[in-house]
């Protein structure tokens, strides 16, 4: 079976760590026959923080040397300035997936996918951040029915949380329930569009059941988003042959 491959690292990023979205894929049929084998592989606002300065003491009479020292009769000494530049604001996600489009080779992108990972396993609800951990932990254990169980019940009380859904796909496709990993699957795109590592999977769902044309268009998003996901270039390459000469 061809497929992508996608390491361990995308089905396990760090669930503590904190969308124009990209056009979704064209009449994706609801009942897309299942696929074999698929191997899973917040945003701060900036806010301008001023640079305080405190004036040395200008106090008449005070000697050269003495600003800031404490004089008698008088409070504490005025802090001296310290000139630091004020913090850094996070990237949005938005600017996180714009470098990731323009990453320079490979290391360069794997440290943006790991952030970009991080935020997208982060929600609003700390039980849900607990489950999800607990659903990676299994995974790590290799206990897949334990994983798998526990992803089924946080879709089901948090359907809003695409890292749920990614994960159960990748557990059902495990499992060989592949209906139940191509409909999570667009779950999790349907609420994250722009989910490079879910599009790919998508991809290669299709591909193995032959849907060539809308195959090669979700690779074609995930490399848009992604240029450096693994072997999607000659997925690209194979697949647009075949559609070509299909004369579609």
């Amino acid at each position: 079976m061809r497929k992508i491959a996608l390491t361990l690292a995308f089905v396990l990023p760090v669930t503590a760590a904190l969308a124009q979205p990209s056009p979704p894929l064209r009449g994706l049929p609801p009942d897309t026959p299942p696929h074999r084998n698929l191997q899973a592989p917040p945003k701060a606002n900036p806010q301008d923080v001023p640079d305080l300065q405190v004036l040395p003491d200008q106090t008449p009479g005070a000697t050269p040397g003495q600003e800031g020292q404490a004089q008698p009769g008088r409070g504490p000494a005025p802090r001296q300035a310290t000139n630091r530049p004020a913090p850094k604001a996070p990237e949005t996600e938005d600017q996180l997936l714009a470098r990731l489009a323009k990453a320079p080779d490979d290391r360069a992108a794997r440290s943006i996918e790991r952030e970009l990972q991080a935020r997208w396993a982060h929600s609003e609800s700390p039980s849900a951040n607990l489950l999800l951990k607990r659903i990676d932990d299994a995974m790590e254990s290799k206990d897949y029915d334990t994983a798998r169980e526990i992803a089924n019940k946080l879709t089901d009380i948090a359907p809003k949380f695409a890292a749920a859904w990614h994960r159960r796909a990748s557990l059902a496709s495990r499992q060989d329930d592949y209906q139940d990993a191509l409909t999570s699957l667009r779950q999790a795109l349907a609420l994250q569009p722009k989910h490079f590592v879910a599009l790919a999977e998508l991809g290669s769902i299709l591909e193995e059941f032959d849907d060539k044309p809308r195959a090669l268009e979700a690779y074609r998003q995930a490399k848009a988003l992604d240029p450096h996901l693994d072997g999607i270039d000659e997925r690209i390459r194979l697949l647009a042959k075949d559609v070509e000469g299909q004369g579609i």
